[in-house]
């Protein structure tokens, strides 16, 4: 009976320490998906490549138009448009992260004004790599509406 008590003692302690890891894990993967908005906004191409693989791809899908036009650019491409005269502000409205051994994805709804105007909406997909100890965005793929949208 001791052993039982032993075994279901030590099972309790280590699903307990396995959530705090993906807790730590969560705030780590939330962390960057908003300093990726923080780089947007200050249009600061350093963090931008502190968060994010210059190699990684970015795949828009604008349901703005009919039919519905999709693009693909990398995060190098970014950096050469990112200093504008333009003010960007993206605001995500919620963010879901699921984490697996080294990867993960946010989904983030989000609102976006130009200039401080209502742009649109849509949500944004980051999948997030860990290397060298730390989350990098290797994926964004993102939608852009002007209906539905919380405005």
């Amino acid at each position: 009976m001791k052993k039982l008590v032993l075994i279901l003692a030590l099972t309790l302690c280590f699903d307990c320490f396995s959530q705090e890891v993906d807790k730590t894990e969560v705030a780590a993967v939330t962390a960057v998906v908003n300093q990726f908005f923080e780089a947007l906004e200050k249009q600061d191409t350093v963090l931008l490549k502190q968060v994010a693989s210059m190699e990684g791809q970015i795949w828009t899908v604008n349901n703005t138009v009919s039919p519905a036009r999709q693009r693909m650019r990398s995060f190098s491409d970014d950096l050469k448009t990112l200093i504008s005269q333009n003010s960007y502000l993206e605001t995500p409205l919620s963010m879901d992260v699921k984490i697996h051994e080294g990867i993960a994805m946010a989904w983030v709804p989000y609102e976006f004004k130009l200039n401080g105007e209502f742009s649109h909406c849509g949500v944004d997909v980051f999948t997030l790599m860990k290397r060298e100890e730390a989350w990098q965005i290797i994926f964004l793929s993102y939608t852009i509406e002007k209906e539905g949208c919380a405005n």
